[in-house]
């Protein structure tokens, strides 16, 4: 197998677990079950639970639902994580965080 392509698999693998880490941190901190964000997104509970165990690769269209789902935010606010994420962020680096610096913590 081609390392380079073996490579960028690894790393599509490892954003696919943080996006699905993310799901379930935004689902916990807003108190929702599988079962409740799957009704609101629109999707089957089973998927939910795919997503949050990173053995999904979902499109973006997907995360838009997933996003949707959880409330009224921007998927940059999404992104960014719940604000307890942030905080902790900003207490580990010492430092204001940034887009995408919750994935530091995965």
């Amino acid at each position: 197998m081609n390392p380079i392509v073996c490579c960028q698999d690894l790393q599509v693998r490892e954003e696919v677990h943080k996006l699905g880490v993310l799901i379930l941190l935004w689902r916990r901190q807003l108190g929702m079950t599988q079962y409740q964000l799957a009704d609101k997104s629109g999707l089957a509970q089973s998927y939910i639970s795919d997503l949050e165990s990173g053995s999904i690769d979902p499109r973006w269209s997907t995360i838009y639902r997933v996003v949707y789902g959880l409330g009224e935010m921007s998927v940059q606010d999404f992104l960014n994580g719940p604000q307890a994420i942030r905080s902790l962020m900003r207490y580990i680096c010492g430092q204001e965080s940034h887009s995408h610096s919750i994935f530091l913590l995965m």
